[in-house]
């Protein structure tokens, strides 16, 4: 859009602001000379190795990995299998890839620096790394899923809390008064 109001901008000027005599030409001109595109967002690569099934894992969903981190070089900086992850703790270009891949998938992923570690140094990982990640989406969990999941859990802890009160106080009346 700023390229486009740029554009527009030197072609009034250039209307406005020449001389009769050359503002067809300088007009032209200014109508053909090419503005500098603007800078595109960073994008991940995400190249499929092994197709998945199903729907990818929506944003806030924790998932179930096994991966491979390496530098352009091929050193590898880290690697895990299964591993539960929380798309809200991870790199931007990692979870970003992983939203984009299937249960039971294999993928790489390139992740510029910028969706990356950027301008730090991240333990192994030098300044301005681009990554590459070997991932395989084994299972994931909805933030739904998840509430649902932590709504049962509570229920049964309370369930069983109130049972062990009522045996309490059943085994009280129980014991002999002396």
């Amino acid at each position: 859009m700023k390229s486009i109001t740029t554009a527009v901008a030197a072609l009034a000027a250039a209307v406005l602001f020449v001389p009769a005599g050359g503002a067809a030409v300088r007009a032209q001109e200014a109508a053909t000379t090419p503005v500098p595109p603007e800078e595109a967002e960073p994008q991940v690569v995400v190249e499929t190795l092994k197709d998945g099934e199903g729907d990818p894992p929506p944003a806030g969903s924790f998932v179930l990995v096994n991966y491979k981190g390496m530098l352009t070089d091929g050193t590898v900086f880290d690697a895990n299998e299964r591993v539960p992850m929380d798309l809200n703790g991870v790199v931007p270009g990692f979870a970003q890839g992983l939203m984009q891949m299937k249960r039971g998938g294999r993928y790489r992923l390139t992740i510029p620096p910028e969706l990356g570690y950027g301008a730090r140094q991240s333990g192994p990982i030098p300044p301005n790394s681009k990554l590459i990640f070997e991932v395989e989406l084994i299972d994931y969990k909805t933030p739904h899923e998840i509430r649902e999941m932590m709504a049962a859990i509570r229920a049964e802890q309370e369930a069983a809390a109130r049972a062990r009160i009522e045996a309490a106080q059943g085994e009280a009346r129980e014991e002999p008064k002396k």
